[in-house]
């Protein structure tokens, strides 16, 4: 089916980037759907429910690996259909479980829903697909400025934590779940129908805005500077920057799983009220901002490990910067190293893989990646919450966290691009 771009549209105005503004929204509703402010919901969960800190960690752990039993599925579905209608399905049901949450009396109960969340393929960062895999197909020279773009959502959502802390104080945490899922399915789904659209070719456009007769693979000529190879799923597995790549990102998601949603209440444990916690996170949003476009600008420019380097270095110093938390002044400085390197990271790997890979597979290709990635999705989360309730300390996790990431920026600088002389037989 082909769409007709709507006449109300400035026909100067590329209609992908109306979908880069869509998809923005989508990040900006979806963090506060038990994503990155889950953690200011975890000490009144546990005031209510009673509930150890490795339930928490294992939570997040089965949300990924829901996520990994479904993403090839979802990524082959995206690739071949698009994710108008996918994300739109998506966004009902998530909003759903989202606002479920409030009604759970035991921890095994938040654990059975964001393993149904990761299910859906309700991810965040690297792993949206719903976001990442279009964006691909409708840019490829200025990709790296429209998946920044879109990353701008999550720090505008960032700006929300002091809302949504006050929320749960004023209604409390089971009412303000219902709320967050409830706003957040309205406005996926409306986002979802009104602006996504498959690709470039089913509005008569072509990619970054060009000539339609230049999207094919087939019409391109070797040496024209917008033509991609996009390697099938089967070449990109036989490819050792596949396998680097994904031993660097699993790197990160154990990293990652040890103090995203932990920070939180160790600063609260360390005395930061969480009115300043709240603004800190504001902090946070600002730096992802900062972040985001020069992010982006880079990418287009310079080769992705590099940049993607940078930004593991960033995250390791962000997470020394938690670890010293006693002021209200350092849970600032910490926040804000933690929004330049997260920031940074997940618009490098939204973009990485595409720009090695190409972008008509790279659903499949992702979806594979994160499957793989299942044993270093279960480990961050129940690690850091096991160690906290056998020491008292998450510090001993976080340590190993930066040993981690230290070796994945390593390996980052020497991954580069695939070639076709590198496959295994």
């Amino acid at each position: 089916m082909r769409f007709i771009r709507p006449h109300t549209l400035p026909s100067n105005v590329y209609y992908g980037w109306y979908i880069v503004v869509g998809l923005s929204m989508v990040s900006l509703v979806s963090v506060s759907m038990a994503g990155i402010n889950f953690g200011f919901f975890i000490r009144p969960m546990q005031d209510s429910l009673g509930i150890n800190e490795s339930m928490f960690g294992l939570a997040q752990s089965a949300r990924y690996v829901g996520f990994a039993v479904t993403s090839f599925m979802i990524g082959r579905m995206i690739d071949r259909f698009g994710s108008r209608w996918p994300l739109a399905i998506v966004g009902l049901i998530a909003g759903g479980l989202v606002a479920c949450i409030a009604f759970i009396e035991a921890g095994w109960q938040m654990v059975a829903i964001f393993f149904a969340l990761g299910l859906i393929g309700f991810q965040g960062a690297g792993g949206n697909l719903y976001s990442s895999v279009p964006i691909s197909r409708w840019f490829q020279k200025k990709r790296g400025k429209a998946m920044s773009a879109v990353f701008l959502g999550v720090p505008a959502g960032i700006l929300l934590t002091p809302l949504i802390a006050g929320l749960i104080s004023a209604w409390g945490w089971r009412l303000t779940f219902v709320a967050t899922g409830l706003v957040g399915a309205f406005v996926i789904v409306t986002i979802a129908v009104v602006v996504i659209r498959r690709s470039p070719e089913d509005m008569g456009l072509g990619i970054d805005g060009g000539n339609p007769q230049s999207n094919s693979d087939s019409d391109q000529n070797a040496g024209d500077q917008s033509s991609e190879r996009s390697w099938t799923r089967v070449e990109a597995i036989r490819n050792s920057s596949f396998w680097k790549l994904l031993m660097i990102q699993g790197c990160q998601f154990v990293a990652f799983g040890t103090i995203v949603s932990f920070r939180i209440p160790y600063f609260e444990d360390n005395g930061i009220p969480r009115e300043v916690i709240g603004l800190a996170f504001s902090l946070e949003a600002v730096t992802s901002v900062a972040a985001a476009i020069p992010a982006g600008i880079a990418l287009d420019r310079f080769p992705p490990r590099l940049v993607g380097a940078i930004s593991l270095l960033i995250m390791s110093v962000a997470i020394a910067s938690s670890m010293l938390v006693g002021d209200a002044w350092q849970v600032f400085v910490a926040t804000g190293l933690f929004g330049l390197g997260a920031a940074s990271g997940a618009i490098v790997w939204n973009t990485i893989w595409p720009n090695y890979f190409g972008s008509q597979h790279i659903g499949e290709i992702r979806g594979r990646a994160m499957q793989l990635m299942l044993p270093a999705a279960l480990v961050g989360g129940p690690l850091a919450g096991y160690i906290k309730d056998s020491t008292g300390s998450y510090i001993p996790a976080w340590w190993i966290a930066i040993g981690l990431l230290l070796v994945a920026a390593i390996t980052m600088v020497s991954t580069k691009a695939p070639v076709i002389d590198d496959l295994v037989p």
